[in-house]
């Protein structure tokens, strides 16, 4: 390389090197404005919903903020198209903290039940005949068995070793209630319907080998209040998922998951 084209070379390396400094030290001192949450003044914003939060179509200030505020949806979510809240329910996904009343297509408050007038109407449901779930009778020792709690609420009583093993599925919008006795529920799998309140009571030893219980959109509880002084120690796991109202009595031992509670 001859003297001329050495000392060219290098000129155009401290160049570069000198381009880069300034380069680096411009973004060192560039300042970004996480405060300013729309364009420029006039330029339409919002239209939007995310998060159960509809935001109205408005237009950007002078201080980078949208003219319209966000509203809660609830007891709705944001609809399909992702811009404004929905007005009605298919199931209780389109619903925030709420159940999605199928019947009306209406999100109503967590606890509903169709028709709170008919609490002494309770169909109840003996493992052992008699039963009126079952013309004759529940035996649901490790099969599977559904309450039909589509017209009234429902409860099924477990005795000696009928509910063990078994896989217990609540259906419709009224209230549905298993009550464990002393190692009745032993493997109990309750499932909860997607609309009505759950509940599951131990009693005794009831529930003190792997009962699960699954809970839907409505209110699902646990209680173990009806435990004896004896050696019960319950063996509870429950899913919340997205239940609205999710609940053990502290007697369960804090055996629920799966979910919020």
């Amino acid at each position: 390389m001859t003297r001329l084209a050495a000392r060219a070379a290098l000129t155009l390396a401290v160049s570069i090197a000198a381009v880069s400094c300034q380069f680096v030290t411009g973004l060192h001192d560039m300042h970004v404005d996480d405060s300013i949450g729309c364009g420029p003044a006039g330029t339409p914003c919002g239209g939007t919903c995310a998060s159960g939060k509809e935001t109205p179509p408005g237009t950007c200030g002078d201080d980078g903020t949208c003219s319209a505020e966000p509203r809660s949806c609830a007891p709705y979510a944001c609809d399909a198209s992702g811009t404004e809240c929905a007005t009605s329910c298919s199931t209780s996904r389109g619903c925030s903290d709420a159940v999605c009343d199928t019947s009306s297509g209406t999100c109503q408050a967590c606890e509903w039940t169709p028709d709170e007038s008919l609490p002494a109407v309770i169909r109840r449901c003996a493992p052992e005949g008699g039963g009126t779930c079952n013309e004759f009778g529940i035996d649901t020792a490790n099969q599977p068995v559904t309450l039909d709690a589509s017209e009234h609420p429902v409860v099924l009583v477990c005795i000696g070793d009928q509910c063990k093993g078994a896989l217990v599925t609540c259906s419709g919008p009224f209230p549905c209630e298993v009550i464990c006795n002393d190692n009745s529920c032993e493997d109990l799998d309750l499932r909860c319907s997607d609309t009505g309140r759950c509940s599951l009571k131990c009693n005794g030893s009831g529930c003190s080998g792997n009962v699960k219980v699954t809970c839907k959109a409505n209110s699902c509880s646990v209680d173990c209040r009806g435990l004896d002084d004896g050696p019960t120690h319950p063996s509870i796991h429950r899913e919340c998922g997205s239940s609205c109202s999710c609940s053990e009595t502290p007697e369960c031992g804090g055996g629920g998951g799966g979910g919020t509670p």
